[in-house]
């Protein structure tokens, strides 16, 4: 498989003096399910945001199938992002909203911007929400507002919004760290199953180590801003797991 991401010596400090990367050099395929681990504070969620351009990088590039996208502006920005779907821990849904606007507002990045400032969403555009919805077992849900529903319902707007962009990649950043067990399980189903079905990239950070061998193709961990290993999810034992968790370590 080619490389769909490549992640050329990427570093990042913060305005405070904080370095959260450190020289990372990655090459992720097309289709894989990576999943990156590491304590908070390791650079995981800096890591994720780079590749979506939400930052730029102090030094190194990004490459987003052979483009480089390090310091796209404008334009070409907004349809960098358009391209990748961003699922977040809180949701970040409009909770006054109802669950099908939320589902449709992950089009708005491919309207112009009229369109998108007076929400004139197509006949088409509805279809696909409401099929999207129904994918992710809600479209029950579709006219209640957003935050009348549970954690693991809200988690699953958002991966129908996600997949409204139709993209090419989706970040999630640590989508089941608010839910219990068995609703972690359905979502991590629905991303897998987008994975699969559709040959999308998926990058997810997980803290859960049954989670991590459930789920992922690939694992890299990060440490203190540094990539400290990357291999087969397979490969990575309980002790090694806490080399890198310590106390906190979640085995679940």
């Amino acid at each position: 498989m080619s490389a769909q991401i490549q992640l050329q010596n990427v570093s990042h400090t913060y305005q405070n003096g904080f370095k959260a990367l450190h020289s990372i050099n990655l090459d992720i395929a097309a289709g894989e399910f990576l999943v990156v681990i590491g304590l908070s504070g390791s650079g995981k969620s800096t890591l994720m945001r780079t590749v979506n351009r939400l930052i730029q990088p102090n030094e190194g590039r990004i490459l987003f199938e052979g483009r480089d996208v390090t310091s796209v502006r404008g334009d070409e920005l907004r349809k960098h992002r358009a391209s990748i779907g961003m699922i977040f821990q809180h949701f970040n849904l409009i909770g006054r909203h109802s669950v099908v606007d939320n589902v449709l507002y992950g089009a708005l990045g491919g309207m112009s911007t009229t369109s998108a400032i007076l929400g004139r969403f197509t006949t088409e555009q509805r279809d696909l929400a409401m099929s999207l919805l129904g994918r992710v077992g809600i479209a029950d849900k579709a006219a209640n507002r957003a935050d009348a529903l549970s954690g693991g319902q809200q988690q699953r707007v958002a991966i129908a919004r996600a997949l409204m962009q139709q993209p090419r990649l989706v970040l999630a950043d640590e989508p089941v760290a608010s839910l219990d067990p068995a609703t972690a399980h359905s979502v991590m189903d629905h991303l897998e199953a987008i994975n699969k079905e559709f040959g999308t990239t998926v990058i997810c950070n997980l803290h859960f180590l049954s989670l991590v061998r459930r789920y992922a193709t690939r694992v890299v961990a990060l440490r203190a801003g540094e990539l400290v290993f990357d291999g087969k999810p397979t490969d990575i034992t309980e002790e090694w797991f806490r080399t890198i968790y310590g106390t906190e370590a979640e085995m679940m």
